[in-house]
């Protein structure tokens, strides 16, 4: 965490945002609870933990393994044909990316052998935002692909109608410089995607 804080020029005492915690089980249920950590925390910071969370997603994957780069490249594809569908408050994410049958969101935490993915956005300065993000070893790649998925339904069901138009417009960004040739295993990229996203979303709405 030091050596990642390091390299990409943070220091320590970063304020927390907003945080989230993901728990999936063997059967692939999955419970997603936020937790605000600012008082004044606006709408927009759910966005920015989608989008970062994505981001870092497709960096452990795309670090990790030949399983993993496939894991990144099957996390695009869904990301992709849920955009292509269209982000709305009703969207059926796990419908239109195909998972499902096989994936299910619950209403209290699972028990056949969990485990907790957590995440925490930071705040950086006006446009970085810096996310940490916490699993257990024992955590499958499909856990983390589908948690992604998991994540953006539950966004979608915690921001407004102007929120979600920004998140549509920020991860098709997201994908472009992705698709123009930057790496999701930079640790600079992990930094400045997101954020470039994000503040072109704004401007182009």
């Amino acid at each position: 965490m030091k050596f990642l804080r390091r390299l990409v020029g943070l220091e320590r005492g970063l304020m927390g945002l907003l945080a989230v915690k993901i728990v999936a089980d063997e059967d692939h249920r999955y419970f997603v609870s936020f937790r605000p950590l600012h008082p004044e925390l606006k709408e927009p910071e759910y966005i920015r933990l989608m989008m970062h969370y994505y981001a870092k997603m497709l960096f452990n994957f795309d670090t990790a393994s030949p399983d993993g780069r496939q894991a990144a490249t099957i996390l695009r594809g869904m990301m992709d044909a849920v955009l292509q569908g269209g982000l709305a408050p009703d969207a059926g994410v796990l419908e239109v990316a195909e998972i499902d049958d096989v994936v299910s969101i619950v209403s209290t935490s699972p028990r056949n052998r969990p485990r907790e993915i957590a995440a925490t956005l930071y705040f950086v300065d006006t446009i970085r935002r810096h996310i940490v993000t916490e699993f257990p070893q024992d955590t499958y790649l499909q856990h983390l692909a589908f948690s992604v998925m998991v994540l953006l339904q539950a966004t979608l069901r915690q921001v407004g109608h102007d929120s979600i138009e920004v998140l549509q417009r920020a991860l098709a960004n997201m994908n472009a410089a992705y698709d123009s040739g930057q790496s999701y295993s930079s640790l600079e990229n992990l930094v400045t995607v997101p954020a470039s996203a994000f503040m072109d979303a704004l401007t182009s709405g």
